[in-house]
């Protein structure tokens, strides 16, 4: 299998971040995507005779490239994957997808009583479910955990358990059929079996707070309880008004820890595949050697040798990652002293001796400010630190607007396509960032 081969020598510029993988065909095409906590290891996997090594050899005769997006956590990663194959649908996905999928909770709004139930989330992507008349929550990663919660939401909240049809609690004839259980008796539900005209109203209120629970509405919830304690204390129902005083200082406490948070995330499928094509087409045009989902910028700023300064900036699926974003005050050259090749190399040095110390994950592409000469004084510290196997390389000339690329004499003409002109945007982002830094350094030396 030499199409391994040529795979595994890729790993190594894989971060180790949580993110999306897609695998494409020879004629391009999407056939296989999946999700990671950690892309590296993810991917690697697949080169080795483990579970995966059934459908790896049967596929790659198939696959001719792997591509990957990252994310910022593992939940969103999910959520992407998902969105993704039910989008585009990949042949591989259909072939070997298994019965697991993530579980969501229902709550029926058509029911009198309604109860927290579990659906998976592959029937609610197939459209199995009635997403009309009933709410649902999730997807969620861990089924032990959500299971858990649902537990002690029920139990809290006090609604049933049981799985009768609640619409014969309401029937004569039926009375007797039903009695109060030991969930009842140990004053873990309100019974709405027994007397469902009485609590009706009370439990409908009840739902309506779980609903705002798993919704993570904390203050709107705990607004709602205030207000419904008011209402029983104006009643003179002092035990239940008690309880939800306790109900509200409890979900106070708790609130900041609940692992059950929604997401209203927009729809980035679209948004992602364009990306990935405009990312797809940089790769190709300068030769990079995988996808360049991360991308750092370097620039060097001075004002006559005075507040000389550096700045890094990172861009992540072709957006700025400004947590990521540093600033380095100049140590080496001497002030009033230009060198612009010796300010580059120690704000490279500076940058990536970090991030390999502490571990963190390196851009598959850095573009420096200048044009062949920078592009060496880069080269050589990257060498340096044996990162040039996992981090590609070119410079951009400002005024000429020309790439220049390791291994390549002739420069490459930027043009007006949006490839290129997101290339110019992260160069005029660490433009930006280094002046400002520099203005912020002349302030202070001239006191102003």
């Amino acid at each position: 299998m030499d199409e391994i081969k040529i795979f595994t020598e890729q790993l190594s510029v894989i971060p180790k971040v949580p993110g999306v993988y897609l695998m494409r065909d020879s004629t391009g095409k999407i056939v296989y995507i999946g999700k990671a906590k950690n892309l590296a290891s993810r991917i690697r996997s697949y080169f080795v005779r483990n579970e995966d090594y059934r459908l790896v050899s049967i596929m790659f005769h198939d696959i001719k490239a792997i591509e990957y997006i990252v994310c910022g956590s593992e939940k969103e990663a999910l959520i992407l994957e998902q969105k993704l194959i039910k989008k585009l649908q990949p042949k591989y996905n259909i072939i070997w997808k298994d019965d697991k999928s993530y579980l969501m909770i229902e709550i029926d709004l058509n029911d009198p009583f309604p109860r927290l139930n579990f659906v998976r989330y592959k029937e609610y992507l197939q459209k199995i479910v009635d997403k009309k008349n009933k709410l649902y929550f999730g997807p969620y990663p861990s089924s032990r955990q959500i299971k858990s919660v649902v537990r002690w939401i029920t139990k809290f909240f006090k609604i049933r358990q049981c799985k009768y049809n609640s619409e014969l609690f309401f029937k004569p004839e039926l009375k007797d059929k039903f009695s109060t259980c030991i969930y009842y008796q140990t004053k873990q539900c309100i019974a709405p079996c027994v007397k469902p005209d009485e609590v009706a109203y009370e439990y409908k209120q009840l739902i309506k707070n779980i609903i705002l629970f798993l919704q993570g509405r904390n203050k709107k919830l705990v607004e709602e309880l205030q207000h419904q304690m008011k209402e029983y204390s104006g009643k003179q129902e002092y035990e239940k008004a008690m309880t939800l005083r306790d109900t509200i200082k409890y979900i106070s406490n708790i609130f900041s820890k609940c692992i059950i948070k929604k997401i209203n995330e927009e729809d980035v499928v679209e948004i992602t595949i364009a990306k990935i094509d405009l990312l797809k087409k940089i790769q190709q045009k300068f030769c990079l050697r995988s996808l360049p989902t991360i991308i750092e910028a370097v620039d060097i700023s001075t004002f006559q040798g005075v507040g000389s300064c550096g700045s890094v900036v990172r861009f992540v699926n072709g957006e700025p990652d400004k947590n990521n974003y540093r600033r380095y005050k100049i140590k080496q050259t001497q002030e009033y002293k230009v060198d612009d090749y010796k300010m580059l190399q120690e704000v490279v040095e500076r940058r990536y001796r970090r991030l390999i110390n502490e571990k963190k994950p390196l851009p598959n592409l850095l573009i420096v400010d200048g044009g062949k000469g920078q592009l060496t004084t880069a080269l050589k510290v990257i060498e340096e630190y044996k990162l040039d196997d996992k981090i590609d390389l070119i410079s951009i000339a400002k005024n000429e607007d020309e790439v220049y690329t390791v291994g390549r004499e002739e420069p490459i003409k930027l043009t007006t396509d949006l490839e290129d002109n997101l290339l110019r945007y992260i160069r005029d982002e660490a433009h930006r960032f280094a002046i400002k830094y520099n203005k912020l350094l002349l302030r202070k030396k001239l006191k102003i």
